[in-house]
């Protein structure tokens, strides 16, 4: 069980070590930069909690930023997450640019989806957990251009270097939804 209230300040990361690597994403044939390894310790939760992370910089300047789980707790509602990443764009407009911002994608505790992502006018219905980073969450259309229909999506701005929030964004929008069955929308 959480030690009451989920808090991402409770998330601890260590860097355990870094070094060159190459790896795919999307359809981008293949990706060279530096693979962090983390050992994170979630203190959110008394056992069970130990997580590994990888964060993988890419060489390539205004690339996307992967952060993933390597390896993952023995907890059945965590099954299969070492297969689940987010993805950080860099911000291309607006005060923040040069800066890191991924969408607010939330796991689907009913398994019906990968990931759900929320909208702006859904900003108030998220998981109370997050609420800390409202000052940082903007709509997909004030960070960068897009031809899509996804401008009304929420995305969180983070400094390109803080792997602690990017990896405590992955527990937050992944993990405790999972474990807590939070649903952003019934």
């Amino acid at each position: 069980m959480p030690q009451g209230r989920y808090r991402l300040e409770r998330v601890n990361i260590e860097l355990k070590s870094n070094r060159p690597a190459r790896w795919k994403i999307r359809e981008e044939p293949l990706v060279r930069g530096t693979e962090y390894v983390y050992q994170v310790t979630d203190g959110n939760y008394a056992q069970r909690n130990a997580w590994e992370f990888l964060v993988r910089v890419p060489k390539k300047k205004g690339s996307s930023i992967e952060v993933r789980p390597s390896s993952v707790p023995p907890v059945k509602a965590w099954s299969g997450m070492d297969r689940r990443a987010i993805m950080f764009e860099r911000v291309r407009r607006g005060r923040n640019a040069g800066d890191c911002y991924c969408k607010v994608a939330l796991a689907d505790p009913a398994g019906e989806r990968t990931r759900l992502i929320a909208r702006v006018d859904e900003k108030k219905k998220l998981p109370y957990w997050l609420k800390s980073l409202n000052g940082r969450m903007r709509s997909k259309a004030s960070v960068r251009h897009t031809r899509g229909t996804d401008g009304d999506s929420l995305v969180i701005v983070v400094d390109p270097d803080d792997h602690q929030r990017m990896v405590a964004l992955f527990l937050a929008a992944k993990a405790w939804v999972l474990k807590e069955g939070f649903r952003l929308r019934q």
